[in-house]
Parts: C-alpha cells; sequence; structure tokens
C-alpha cells in the first residue's frame, strides 16, 4: 500500500520499565559494555528523530527550552535543573526511568538520547556524559553535554 507523503508518521507510548528491561536483556545476550553502547546508540537516533519529526530547531535558550518541553511529554524523567554554562549544558534529573539499583548500569538511553536531540536541534554536534547516576549511588542523575571537538 501507498502512503500519502504528507501523512504524519506514528509513535507509541511504552511502559518505562520496557527500558530497563531492554536493558537487563541486551546485558544479558551481549554482555555490558556492548548492552551499554547499544542503549546509547539507539537513545541517540532516538533523540535525533524525535527533534527531526517534531521539527525542533533552534540555538541558545531555545534548546533549553526544547529540551524542558520533551522531557514533560515524553515522561522519561523529571528535570530539575539546566544550567549552561562554560563547561557545557548541565542537566540534573530525577526518577529517570532508566535507572536501576543494582550498581553496574547508567543511563545510557537518556544519554544517547539528550545527545541526539540537541545534536539535532542545534544542528551541531554534541556529546552528552553522565557524570552522577542513582545506578551507582547518587541521589539523581547528572549529564553534561558539549559540542562535540571537530577534526
Amino acid at each position: 500500500m501507498v502512503q500519502d507523503e504528507d501523512v504524519t508518521r506514528g509513535f507509541f507510548v511504552m511502559y518505562g520499565e520496557s527500558i530497563k528491561t531492554l536493558q537487563d536483556e541486551l546485558a544479558a545476550v551481549l554482555g555490558l559494555a556492548l548492552a551499554r553502547g547499544f542503549l546509547f546508540r539507539f537513545g541517540f537516533k532516538t533523540g535525533h528523530v524525535t527533534a527531526r519529526e517534531m521539527g525542533l530547531q533552534g540555538q541558545g535558550k531555545e534548546v533549553i527550552d526544547y529540551l524542558t518541553e520533551i522531557w514533560i511529554e515524553m515522561g522519561l524523567a523529571r528535570p530539575t535543573e539546566i544550567v549552561n554554562n562554560k563547561n557545557g549544558l548541565k542537566i540534573t534529573l530525577e526518577e529517570t526511568l532508566e535507572s536501576s539499583y543494582d550498581g553496574d548500569k547508567g543511563c545510557d538511553f537518556t544519554r544517547g538520547f539528550v545527545g541526539g536531540l540537541i545534536s539535532s536541534i542545534s544542528n551541531v554536534p554534541h556529546y552528552c556524559v553522565e557524570k552522577e547516576c542513582v545506578s551507582r549511588g547518587a541521589d539523581r542523575c547528572v549529564f553534561v553535554v558539549t559540542e562535540e571537538e571537530r577534526k
């Protein structure tokens, strides 16, 4: 069946536990290192496609506004602080769906999603690092997003 090009692409909703379950299953099948890399890449591409499909573009404060709106709408976590400083964009999240309490995993999908989303919105490659994580004993998850160095 041929679809009209103007048809909006669909989306689906799944329980937050699905991300954690995917993480656990990938770790069991691929090992933890490959699972974490896969989830980061999947998150990055998901963030990129989300921004593209929603037509989000901007710089500076617009990026922060879009990021806040996306978190609220998607329910991946509860943002408590987003600060833009000389070290990059610092994002503090609570109640991340991906966090586990077993001490050996991080929020790899979320980290990728943030990097992909911001890269797509700003049209500048960015990378996201998780500095603190609930799954490693912190009270909240803290991410720092910086522009990727150009080679």
